[in-house]
């Protein structure tokens, strides 16, 4: 067996293993991934101003739950946050580096896992210059792959506002099944908020 890995046994079948990463050995040490118009990389304190300038804007966090960053100290403190996951090797995000200009653009990653079911919902945010280009379908294919690949996970899932039509039509893109709607799901900027559920099974997957 791997270093750092577990086995589990999968319920009805005792003969049968399924070995699981520790969170903490993949997030812990998070790679650098890479498509074709970006870097996938962990977040920096440098990566400050970058992420102010899009994070700033009340459009790209109209349909989540944080608000928009009113100062650039807002951004640092969600920065710290990001490190100290990464120190304490849980969950968190990338960052989104646009090759051409070496800028953050956004992030995208995994917002929760559970290893012993499999599975792990994907989450994004990017720059509102940079909509409507494929960006974000391409970081979140990448970290699909990074998913069933490294993470060894049965099962991808995503949600959305069901005004969110455009991040609808990406998950619908990338291979996801639309599984109805889960109903005052979310309590964000003072209301619950219904989401629509998307998932992909390993099986579904075509990398």
């Amino acid at each position: 067996m791997a270093p750092g890995r577990f086995p589990v046994m999968l319920e009805g079948a005792p003969d049968e293993v399924r070995t699981v990463p520790r969170v903490e050995e993949v997030f812990g040490d998070l790679p650098v991934l890479e498509t074709p118009r970006l870097l996938l990389r962990p977040l920096t304190l440098e990566d400050a101003a970058d992420i102010y300038a899009y994070a700033s804007d009340p459009e790209v966090s109209r349909y989540v739950t944080w608000h928009a960053h009113r100062s650039i100290e807002d951004t640092r403190t969600f920065l710290h946050g990001a490190l100290a996951l990464y120190a304490a090797g849980q969950v968190a995000p990338w960052g989104m580096v646009h090759r051409a200009d070496g800028k953050v653009i956004g992030t995208c990653g995994f917002v929760s896992w559970y290893p012993d079911h499999g599975r792990a919902e994907i989450g994004y945010s990017l720059a509102r210059a940079y909509w409507r280009q494929g960006y974000t379908t391409e970081a979140v294919r990448r970290i699909m792959r990074f998913g069933f690949e490294v993470m060894a996970l049965n099962r991808i899932e995503a949600r959305c506002e069901i005004p969110n039509v455009a991040s609808a039509r990406l998950l619908e893109k990338v291979g996801m099944t639309f599984e109805g709607i889960l109903r005052e799901h979310v309590y964000g900027k003072g209301r619950y908020r219904d989401m629509q559920m998307y998932s992909i099974l390993r099986r579904e997957w075509h990398p």
